[in-house]
């Protein structure tokens, strides 16, 4: 693998699994997960127009820093770009592989909204709630049985308009992600749903914003929770919550002290 492909992989790789939590569709029971770019050259511009600009190109350039200049001058959303490209690249490799990959731009036309699927998973989540997707997939003329099929996925999710649907489907559990979808209808002027981290989310806000502000990829360590919103009290969450945080024991497991590239490629070789 060219030393440049490995380079945006690595990049992909720590952003996508430990920020964003593919790592609990690939290593556990999350049916699917998700991520987004905006497009390069918008979030160019909005970097520009940013009033902290100039403070961060002095941050730079006063000492000259060269990785954080090298941070600077290939944006963020311009490596998340190509990183999922080079994903792709090498993933049609993979032709039986357990995973699925699409991308669809969102409502805006401005941002890629990035998906994983195990088609596992997905299927068992659907056909233990058969009744609520029963109406989608009549009406696609799909079988639960056919959704380990690339074609007939895309056209599946592409056809789930409400977070009761890709909440569900998302890991976030039925319930809770029904009860979010009836609370955004009504938009009650209270809203009794809370985080299901809540004090797990500031010390990963801590995080984020030190690795930021001094231009580091995130790490191991970081791998973070499925952020949903939740009735806390239910035993759907708290079950949820029990597996994610046993799933994340495992999925550090896994990573630790193995080339992130080749472990993160190597899981998509499953069938």
């Amino acid at each position: 693998m060219p030393l440049k492909d490995k380079q945006r992989l690595d990049f992909f790789f720590r952003e996508v699994c430990f920020l964003n939590v593919w790592a609990y569709t690939l290593l556990g029971s999350k049916p699917s997960s998700v991520d987004q770019y905006t497009k390069p050259w918008n979030a160019f511009l909005n970097g520009i127009q940013n009033p902290d600009f100039f403070g961060i190109l002095r941050l730079c350039f006063w000492p000259p820093n060269f990785g954080r200049i090298c941070y600077l001058l290939t944006p963020h959303q311009l490596k998340i770009k190509l990183g999922w490209e080079t994903l792709n690249k090498y993933f049609h490799y993979f032709t039986n592989s357990r995973f699925f990959l699409y991308a669809d731009y969102s409502n805006d036309r401005e941002t890629m909204i990035l998906n994983v699927v195990n088609k596992h998973e997905l299927v068992a989540v659907v056909k233990q709630h058969l009744e609520d997707f029963q109406d989608v997939l009549t009406s696609h003329g799909i079988k639960v049985e056919e959704l380990i099929e690339n074609e007939k996925i895309l056209a599946f999710m592409k056809c789930l308009q409400h977070e009761g649907f890709s909440g569900t489907l998302l890991g976030y559990g039925r319930d809770n992600a029904w009860l979010y979808y009836k609370y955004r209808q009504i938009n009650p002027l209270e809203w009794p749903m809370v985080s299901a981290w809540q004090e797990e989310e500031l010390v990963n806000l801590e995080r984020l914003n030190q690795r930021t502000a001094a231009f580091q990829p995130w790490e191991l360590s970081d791998v973070f929770y499925p952020r949903f919103s939740c009735d806390p009290q239910s035993e759907e969450t708290k079950q949820l919550k029990a597996t994610y945080r046993a799933e994340r024991e495992k999925i550090i497991q896994y990573f630790e002290d193995k080339d992130l590239v080749e472990a993160g490629l190597s899981l998509f070789t499953q069938e």
